[in-house]
């Protein structure tokens, strides 16, 4: 009876079965001819780059994760596809999509060592995983794979899913595809890889990182033995070649892989013709957008990037950079990152005497001291040690590292950042971050470097006095030893460059050639606080960025490049504001707009035009010290390399400052056109290392924007700050008069005339506030005698004739 029931049970479980068993195939039959799954491949996109355009159309960047560029199976060598199939599927033209003997050899293996070894699936199963995109591991997932896996063999034959196979498998380090790969591995087109290549390349689809020669040599070494051996089991190349083939292979691409960032990706291969500006503009994107959309979405981003002159920059300040390097380093190495050691001995002794608290730099630190000596004395050594050592990762790490490296001197390079602002529109249209754009250089100095602004900083001053009517353009200030205590109860005595005094000059002159007396005089004539809240509104900076003492007036205060810009384009924009801005409006694949910040921009100054708020500063006070700097440009320090043939080349209309900082640190040039603001900044990132004794900005920084401005308008016509039929309009609210050109007292008999320009008087509180009345002028004072500019310089600055404009 239990045999009957037994064998009934049996047969049922086995009809049961068999009915599901046969149902379930059916389904699947159906399924396949159906094709349903296969829908997914036909619907697959690869992942498209967004694309980054200047404001004239030009595409100069493309963002991406995973860069594919599509192959045809033709265009894939022979042994290549060995190579692949050795390792992944070595009886891909035999089986129908899944590999039942596969599945159980690789059952065994894994059984008989205890873990996973090895995996069962075919290529064209790897295939549909990658078109399915689904990573979490189920039974449903299983099943979908299975399906689109058979559907796959079913529509298509073996080459061309080798072809759609080639151009969607993952290889790592950002590649998607084999033409991908090639470039980021071997800078090479597919077409050309040998066999050794191929064998590398077909180890990582399994583990891209684990194989990755540039993370894990050793591993990737040893793989590549074993895939060479794979290949020559399969009858592909005779097995007396595998360790030749292997060992010249490494004998040439170890010294690489070792010295190779471990970070290598395809963004080092990508198109990006301003890099800086690509970073600074990846970044909004990211947090406008999200990640996917940017890196997949194929998204058109239209920037307010002018490349044209964003490589004219470029090419301007990297000769700049490598003449100041060559300076530093070079016949004047004795004063590379050092201040001037002919004054060590005065500082010493009046140490002993005074208080004096100001350190002083006098050479590199140990550290930098010693990787010099270490490249320059022990590195030839060293190299030729290696040559006798077995270990040859040592030898071809230290023969990388001197053919690279070469000495510690040349790697401290200076430094430097350009930005340009369209101060009527607010396009960032050049955006230079530093010498070069490396995994090792990616800081944004434009937009990141906080340094001392120096001289720079005076129009700020200038202005808040004017604005607070406590002086005008030709207001006479002595220009003398003067002593005044800082908050801390320290005396404080500004010093000149050219160390000697003037007597009383006129503002704009003191402004021209920089005196820094006078400026000091004029912030205590207006007041710290004054002076902290005009700069904190025009560049858009915090109040507590800017120290409160006396030395505010020389430009101690740290701003990056991007504020100074900031700050200047509003002055060069009658004072109203100006919002920055680096991308316009970005559409995704249908044409969509998805992003708009130029409409933001638009609407929110329409806004503050509504309230008010769009008028940063007087209209009046811009106009005044506009002027000012535009015979700073014209008649001042930065002049006569700003327009000399052989320097800045520059022969337009603009306005202008430079800036230089102590023991020679910082040098730049804050500079406007009718059209554009730019700013040049250069120095070491380490902040105290000297550009070298006698290095100015003005021959340095403002050659170089004079040649950017020079090509851009290919040398003319410049725009011009209104015209002969129709000048610039003067504000209401300035007054214009005329002072002594030598002293900037009244004018008298023997005292030409210079303009003098004011704010007209106002009533705040029950009180006219309007600029002091001048002392009439003797005419005893004319041995305040005008010079012209190369007189200037050649005495204030003890500048032979042969030297003069010269940089240094």
């Amino acid at each position: 009876m239990n045999r009957e029931k037994t064998l009934k049970y049996t047969l049922t479980t086995f009809f049961v079965t068999a009915l599901f068993g046969g149902l379930f195939f059916g389904y699947v039959l159906s399924e396949v001819n159906q094709g349903k799954e296969l829908q997914k491949l036909a619907s697959y996109q690869p992942t498209t780059p967004t694309k980054l355009y200047d404001t004239n159309g030009v595409l100069f960047a493309e963002l991406y994760r995973h860069k594919q560029e599509l192959l045809k199976f033709q265009d894939i060598p022979p042994h290549v596809i060995q190579a692949f199939l050795s390792v992944e599927d070595d009886n891909f033209f035999n089986h129908f999509g899944i590999d039942f003997s596969a599945i159980v050899r690789a059952a065994i293996k894994n059984l008989l060592a205890g873990r996973i070894v090895q995996g069962g699936s075919t290529l064209t199963q790897q295939l549909a995983k990658t078109i399915l995109q689904e990573r979490k591991k189920t039974f449903a997932r299983k099943f979908l794979e299975a399906l689109l896996t058979l559907q796959i063999e079913q529509e298509y034959t073996k080459e061309e899913i080798l072809e759609i196979y080639f151009n969607l498998i993952y290889l790592g380090h950002g590649t998607t595809g084999l033409s991908s790969a090639a470039n980021v591995y071997f800078q090479k087109d597919v077409r050309d890889l040998d066999i050794a290549e191929a064998a590398l390349l077909a180890r990582l689809p399994k583990a891209p990182v684990h194989y990755s020669p540039f993370k894990n040599p050793m591993d990737a070494k040893n793989s590549h033995l074993v895939v060479l051996g794979l290949m020559a089991k399969n009858g592909f190349i005779p097995k007396d070649q595998v360790g030749k083939i292997h060992n010249e292979f490494w004998d040439r691409y170890w010294p690489i892989v070792i010295t190779q960032s471990p970070s290598r990706s395809t963004w080092g291969t990508k198109l990006n013709r301003a890099p800086h500006f690509t970073e600074w503009t990846r970044q909004i994107l990211e947090k406008e957008l999200g990640d996917e959309a940017v890196y997949t979405g194929g998204l058109r981003v239209y920037t307010t990037l002018d490349v044209r002159k964003q490589e004219i920059a470029e090419e301007e300040l990297r000769k700049a950079l490598i003449e100041q390097d060559r300076y530093a380093f070079g016949a004047n190495f004795r004063y590379a990152g050092r201040a001037d050691r002919g004054l060590v001995s005065l500082y010493n002794l009046m140490g002993s005497i005074f208080p004096v608290g100001v350190p002083y730099i006098t050479n590199l630190d140990d550290r930098q001291v010693f990787r010099l000596h270490l490249e320059k004395e022990m590195g030839p050594a060293l190299e030729l040690l290696t040559d006798f050592t077995p270990s040859e990762n040592e030898s071809s790490a230290v023969k990388e590292f001197m053919r690279s490296s070469l000495v510690f001197s040349s790697n401290l390079h200076v430094e430097g950042a350009v930005i340009t602002i369209d101060h009527q529109t607010g396009y960032i249209q050049t955006m230079v971050g530093g010498s070069r754009f490396t995994p090792k250089n990616q800081f944004n100095r434009a937009m990141q470097a906080r340094r001392q602004t120096g001289s720079a900083f005076k129009p700020f001053v200038y202005a808040a006095a004017i604005q607070n009517r406590a002086v005008g353009s030709g207001t006479g200030i002595m220009d003398a030893p003067l002593t005044t205590i800082t908050e801390e109860g320290e005396g404080y005595s500004p010093q000149d460059i050219s160390g000697d005094f003037r007597g009383m000059v006129p503002l704009s002159r003191a402004l021209s050639l920089s005196l820094n007396i006078v400026s000091v005089q004029v912030l205590m004539r207006t007041g710290t606080d004054s002076v902290i809240d005009f700069s904190s509104k025009v560049t858009k900076t915090n109040k507590a960025r800017f120290p409160t003492g006396p030395a505010l007036a020389l430009g101690v205060a740290e701003l990056t490049p991007y504020e100074m810009a900031l700050g200047y384009s509003i002055l060069a924009n009658k004072g109203k504001d100006v919002i920055p801005f680096s991308i316009r409006y970005v559409l995704n694949q249908s044409g969509t707009v998805v992003y708009n910040r130029e409409k933001q921009v638009q609407e929110e100054l329409a806004e503050e035009a509504k309230t008010g708020a769009i008028q940063i500063i007087p209209e009046a006070t811009a106009y005044i010290i506009k002027q000012m700097l535009i015979g700073v440009a014209t008649g001042g320090t930065p002049t006569a390399t700003l327009r000399a043939a052989d320097k800045g080349n520059y022969k337009g209309i603009s306005g202008g400052k430079t800036g230089s900082t102590s023991s020679y640190t910082n040098v730049w040039y804050c500079g406007f056109d009718p059209k554009y603001t730019s700013v040049v900044w250069m120095g070491f990132d380490k902040s105290s290392l000297s550009l070298g004794k006698g290095t100015t900005a003005a021959g340095v920084a403002a050659p170089v924007w004079g040649k950017m401005y020079s090509r851009w308008y290919n040398e003319g016509p410049y725009p011009s700050f209104g015209s002969t039929d129709k000048p610039e309009e003067i504000p209401a609210d300035v007054i214009k008069g005329a002072t002594c050109s030598f002293n900037g007292l009244s004018p008298g008999p023997n005292c030409p005339l210079v303009s003098n320009m004011f704010l007209k008087p106002i009533t705040v509180a029950g009180r006219t506030l309007s600029v002091p009345g001048s002392r009439q002028c003797d005419g005893e004072r004319d041995h305040f005698r005008s010079m012209d500019l190369n007189d200037f310089l050649q005495r204030e600055l003890d500048i032979s004739d042969d030297e003069l404009g010269q940089p240094h």
